[in-house]
């Protein structure tokens, strides 16, 4: 594991971009690597083969620990090799590897998976990692589950229990500038109601390398994802992401056993265009923290460490375009209720509005075609995150 910063000592293996046995050149990205501060690429320093890797997406792994089994005509001189290396100037790389290995069996191993930022948090905050329910990949803990433990406080959470005709997986499709990590409070409540879930970072968003070029795009993806999963899932959605979700369900009803749309977009005309315009602006810091008191309770309590992680996510200019389609000022440009008229009588739909959102009015839910039930709960624009029991129970109910 490269030294990424000078403060750092460990990082999390975020995802390998090549696979054993190929071939790479000199700046080709190898791998991603989250850090308490940023996720970065790893380029590889000059040609050669990845013959084998070490370690796997969501570990945790210390500075000069071995991570992969490389072969390269010259070595790499910013790579920090542990102490076998040290021992021996011109140990080959398997041999590194060997004390990898060894590594990944002692009783280290066995602890919890979690993110620097997670653990930082969690120690800060004086709070055992072992009662925090990760909801990342492969169970890992992130900073969003200890947040969770942070503002759900001592009080032990409520146990949602799931009807007989309500267990199939949930799949999560965040809103605009979100990210899929946006639902770990949900997805621990429906973890402990033994609902499975998952929630993909969308096109144009986070981890996804696939541009957003338009909503339409947007459906088109989640239709083809929802066609690969396994079985037919709840497909719950926020705001533009409740568009989205609807165009995709009418694509591919089949893959779809119910829909709820949280705070949905595109049911009436209003919307506050500053909020939309403001997050497609890579706002700064200060100005994050005034947009996420639009959002609601939870999400101006958000502390420093999370504006800004998302300030440096939203940088660049990967949401513009969206922003442009979705709306003009304080007028929506997107329609969500031709698409759930067309579903009626095809798939159950719910929709939940928050009372206080100032991001999109509450009002929209009278413009629900009938077949739609509809519940209003005492949150802002995040039912999700102010009310995530009350959104858990629903999504759990027959």
């Amino acid at each position: 594991m490269p030294r990424l910063g000078e403060t750092m000592e460990e990082a999390t293996i975020a995802d390998w971009l090549v696979q054993p046995g190929q071939s790479f050149k000199r700046g080709d990205p190898l791998l991603e690597v989250e850090t308490d501060k940023t996720m970065v690429e790893y380029p590889a320093l000059g040609d050669g083969i990845l013959v084998e890797t070490l370690v796997g997406p969501g570990d945790v792994v210390e500075v000069g620990t071995p991570i992969a089994v490389i072969e390269t005509r010259d070595a790499w001189d910013s790579v920090e090799e542990p102490d076998a290396a040290a021992s021996s100037p011109g140990a080959a790389p398997s041999e590194v590897a060997g004390t990898a290995a060894q590594a990944l069996v002692s009783p280290d191993a066995a602890r919890l998976r979690a993110t620097p930022l997670a653990r930082r948090i969690a120690r800060e905050n004086h709070i055992a990692l072992s009662q925090v329910t990760g909801t990342g990949r492969r169970g890992r803990i992130e900073a969003g589950d200890v947040r969770v433990m942070l503002t759900e406080g001592a009080s032990t959470p409520a146990v949602i229990q799931a009807a007989p005709g309500a267990t199939a997986s949930v799949y999560c499709v965040h809103g605009f500038a979100g990210l899929g990590s946006n639902w770990a409070a949900l997805r621990a409540s429906l973890q402990r109601a033994g609902i499975t879930s998952s929630a993909p970072d969308l096109p144009g968003h986070g981890r996804n390398r696939v541009d957003a070029g338009s909503i339409e795009a947007l459906a088109d993806w989640l239709a083809a994802d929802l066609a690969s999963q396994p079985e037919p899932v709840q497909l719950v959605g926020h705001s533009l992401g409740a568009h989205v979700a609807a165009r995709a369900a009418q694509r591919v009803p089949s893959r779809v056993a119910r829909l709820t749309l949280l705070a949905p977009a595109g049911c009436g005309i209003e919307i506050n265009g500053a909020f939309l315009s403001g997050m497609a602006a890579a706002p700064s810091v200060g100005e994050l923290a005034h947009l996420m008191r639009l959002l609601g309770r939870k999400a101006a309590e958000l502390d420093n460490h999370a504006l800004e992680a998302l300030s440096r996510e939203l940088q660049g200019d990967r949401l513009s375009a969206l922003a442009a389609a979705a709306a003009r000022a304080d007028v929506q440009r997107i329609d969500t209720i031709a698409p759930l008229r067309s579903l009626a009588g095809k798939i159950p739909v719910r929709a939940i509005f928050g009372l206080s959102d100032q991001i999109i009015p509450r009002d929209h839910a009278f413009h629900l075609p009938p077949a739609v039930a509809c519940h209003m709960l005492e949150a802002g624009h995040m039912p999700h995150w102010d009310a995530t029991e009350e959104v858990a129970s629903i999504i759990a109910a027959p």
